[in-house]
């Protein structure tokens, strides 16, 4: 009797046997890829694109062959001197904006993303993502677009609205206040990527 309740415990304590099975892939963000924030003031607007991205972060892609269903995650992060907003005062005010001697670097990072819909070769994901500026992070919801090259490249689309004022940053005044920059702003991205494995 002793026995049989020892085989009894020993299998319920056991590992489980169905755990899902899973293929990771590993993508590497190529340096060709291009991230803008764009936004506007009372008179024009702006749009300041990160120009000299070195590239080579990475983004995984966990794939759950028995859903068909593959969950995406991964980080960005992008030098504040590096964004260009192809005007020198304006560039100077941006990098002033986001704090960049305090705060030197901006962070995307991905969160469980799943995929909502496919077509062929493009699937249109959605999830979450965490924007840090300034030292402060929040994450919003985000939509996204995978679309399949080939089987070794690929590229990842997509944008989020947001506000300085999510991040704690007084929206820029300038020349005694004649200019103010609103403060709706706007993340967008297209991410080439390289499959390592």
């Amino acid at each position: 009797m002793q026995i049989l309740l020892l085989l009894i415990i020993t299998y319920w304590s056991s590992p489980s046997t169905t755990s899902e099975a899973f293929e990771v892939k590993t993508w590497k963000i190529d340096s060709g890829s291009v991230i803008e924030i764009s936004g506007s003031t009372n008179i024009s607007s702006f749009r300041c694109e990160s120009k000299e991205y070195q590239g080579g972060d990475i983004l995984t892609e966990t794939y759950f062959p028995s859903r068909d269903m593959s969950e995406w995650s991964g980080e960005i992060t992008l030098k504040t001197v590096n964004f260009d907003c192809f005007n020198a005062l304006m560039t100077i005010d941006f990098r002033e904006t986001l704090q960049m001697e305090k705060h030197p670097t901006i962070g995307v990072r991905f969160l469980k993303m799943t995929k909502e819909s496919e077509n062929i070769n493009q699937e249109n994901l959605r999830g979450e993502v965490e924007i840090t500026l300034a030292g402060v992070s929040k994450i919003y919801p985000i939509s996204c677009v995978f679309l399949a090259k080939n089987g070794e490249k690929a590229l990842l689309t997509g944008e989020r609205k947001l506000a300085f004022t999510d991040f704690e940053i007084d929206p820029p005044v300038k020349l005694l206040g004649t200019i103010k920059v609103r403060d709706s702003i706007e993340v967008s991205f297209g991410l080439v990527l390289e499959k390592l494995m």
